[in-house]
C-alpha cells in the first residue's frame, strides 16, 4: 500500500513512525511538504520519499493522509482534486486536520466519495494514542478496514457512529492528556507545598499515576467500583475524595468538557 502525507508536521510523524516500527516499507511512504528543511528533515528521520508538489504525491498513493492546518484543507483538496479525477476516484483520502468536515471534504475533492475522517490525540506520538474515526455510512468496508489498520499503528481507534460525536471525541481523547498533566502538575505543587523535595513529589505523582492506569487498564471493574476498593471508611483517601466533591469536581469535569466540545463545534469548517 502507497501511502502520501500531505503535511509533513508532528502527527505525520506520529504516524510514519508508527507505520514503519509495524513493518511498512519506507519506499512506500511519501511525504508532500513545501520546504526543503521539512523534506531533508522527513529522508533523515525515516528515509521515506518526499516531494514538493500535492498532485504528484497524490498521484503516487492508494492512500492519501491531509496532515495540513484545518484552514488549508479546502485548498489542498481542490488542488487535488483533478489527481482524484484522473485516477477515477480509486484512491482513499484520511484527513487528521481536525474541524474539517467530511462532506466538505468529499465536495473539494470533487464529490469523491471515499474520505474518512480521524481526530488522533497527542499521545499518538509514543504510540500509545486514541483516534477517533468517522466514515459515512455507505463507505466500502475495505477502506474502513484500511483506516483503522493505519490508525492502529499508533494506538487504539474508536469508530463513530455520527460525524457530531467527533465533538465530543475531541473533549474526551483529543484534549484530555491536558486535563491529566493539569491534574499532575495540581498533585505535584500540593505534594512540594507539603514538604517533598520536587524530585520526590513527581516521581511519587507519576508512578501513582501509571499504577492506576494499569490497575484500571488490567480491571473488569469499572472506575467508581476500583475507587471505592481504595477508599476505608473515615480514612485518609476519603477525606481527600469529600473535599473533591464538596468542591464539586463532576461538574467542574463536566463543564470543562462542554467548553471543549463547544469550542470544537464552533472551529467546525464546512
Amino acid at each position: 500500500m502507497r501511502i502520501a502525507f500531505i503535511g509533513g508536521g508532528n502527527m505525520a510523524k506520529a504516524i510514519i513512525a508508527g507505520l514503519l516500527k509495524h513493518g511498512h516499507s519506507s519506499q512506500h511512504i511519501l511525504v508532500c511538504a513545501p520546504t526543503q528543511a521539512t523534506r531533508s528533515e522527513m529522508v533523515e528521520q525515516f528515509n521515506v520519499r518526499v516531494h514538493q508538489d500535492n498532485c504528484t504525491a497524490a498521484a503516487f498513493a492508494d492512500v492519501i493522509i491531509l496532515a495540513v492546518k484545518p484552514f488549508i484543507v479546502p485548498l489542498v483538496c481542490e488542488e487535488l482534486a483533478p489527481v482524484i479525477a484522473q485516477h477515477d476516484g480509486d484512491k482513499l483520502v484520511i484527513s487528521i486536520a481536525a474541524g474539517v468536515k467530511q462532506n466538505t471534504i468529499s465536495t473539494k475533492l470533487g464529490d469523491h466519495q471515499r474520505v474518512i475522517c480521524a481526530m488522533p490525540n497527542l499521545p499518538t506520538a509514543i504510540g500509545k494514542g486514541l483516534t477517533g474515526l468517522y466514515a459515512p455510512k455507505l463507505s466500502q468496508q475495505a477502506d474502513v478496514d484500511t483506516a483503522d489498520h493505519l490508525m492502529r499503528a499508533v494506538g487504539d481507534t474508536v469508530w463513530l457512529q455520527e460525524e457530531s460525536q467527533m465533538s465530543t471525541i475531541v473533549a474526551t481523547a483529543g484534549s484530555s492528556p491536558a486535563y491529566f498533566f493539569l491534574f499532575l502538575e495540581a498533585m505535584e505543587k500540593a505534594a512540594i507545598n507539603q514538604g517533598l523535595p520536587q524530585a520526590t513529589a513527581t516521581k511519587a505523582v507519576l508512578q501513582s499515576a501509571m499504577g492506576a492506569i494499569a490497575m484500571a487498564m488490567d480491571s473488569q471493574h469499572d472506575f467508581a467500583k476500583l475507587r471505592r476498593q481504595v477508599t476505608s471508611p473515615k480514612g485518609t483517601t476519603e477525606q481527600a475524595i469529600l473535599a473533591f466533591q464538596h468542591g464539586e469536581l463532576d461538574a467542574l469535569v463536566a463543564n470543562a468538557m462542554d467548553s471543549a466540545a463547544d469550542r470544537a463545534k464552533e472551529l467546525s469548517l464546512g
